[in-house]
């Protein structure tokens, strides 16, 4: 836990530091706005999200795997239909922190490029979003972003990876974090009772707290505007 804490720490100071409006892990701290983002899929979860998700009226930003993309191409196509947003998350997802081939920068702009042309094949939607896998966020990475005409979004809070912490507790950390411009981090590749136990519930509170829940890309065009 101590890690993932340290880990957090670094990439709110990090989203301060860069003034390019390239990074972000959250939104605009004067708006009462959550994001709800999932990423590595579509998956086994994705179904049932986007049933709960239409259950609530809630729009959600969904960071899409390539090699999950190839296994289930209509449920891309379903997600941009019910007008969520779709965001990159690469093709291979490869740990960019531990890559040390030589082409390593060739092989990030690759992962990019090659996951917004198979999107945009499918949808005809060019993604505007990415988030690299583990939450890499180097200056390499930044580099390829800002030259491809993309904005690098990681997260303000997420645990769903954590299996022993209980229902419970996972919704009342997820609970803990509701606060202006938070952008939650929850996954749908693979099959997740817990998720679907605690989305709904969540989004309850967080609408009750008075928050408004909108896609990354609404509220990280706020954030841009006051920088």
């Amino acid at each position: 836990m101590k890690k993932i804490i340290y880990i957090l720490f670094l990439l709110i100071l990090t989203s301060y530091l860069y003034a390019d409006k390239i990074f972000f892990t959250r939104g605009s701290a004067d708006f009462n706005e959550i994001a709800l983002s999932f990423d590595d899929g579509p998956g086994l979860n994705t179904k049932e999200l986007l049933k709960i998700l239409d259950k609530k009226n809630v729009k959600a930003t969904f960071f899409l795997l390539g090699t999950s993309i190839v296994k289930r191409p209509k449920l891309v196509k379903e997600i941009y239909n019910k007008g969520h947003e779709l965001a990159n998350h690469t093709y291979n997802h490869i740990n960019f922190y531990k890559y040390k081939e030589e082409d390593k920068e060739e092989k990030i702009k690759e992962e990019l490029l090659q996951c917004q042309d198979l999107i945009k094949s499918i949808t005809g939607y060019r993604t505007k979003l990415v988030r690299f896998p583990y939450g890499y966020f180097k200056d390499d990475a930044i580099d390829i972003a800002k030259d491809s005409n993309y904005k690098i979004v990681n997260w303000t809070f997420g645990i769903d990876w954590e299996k022993e912490v209980s229902y419970e507790d996972m919704l009342n950390l997820y609970l803990e974090n509701v606060k202006p411009g938070t952008i939650f981090l929850m996954h749908d590749l693979h099959k997740n009772p817990v998720i679907i136990k605690i989305l709904p519930l969540l989004i309850d509170k967080i609408k009750e707290k008075k928050y408004n829940i909108v896609t990354v890309g609404e509220m990280i065009n706020k954030r841009v505007k006051e920088k």
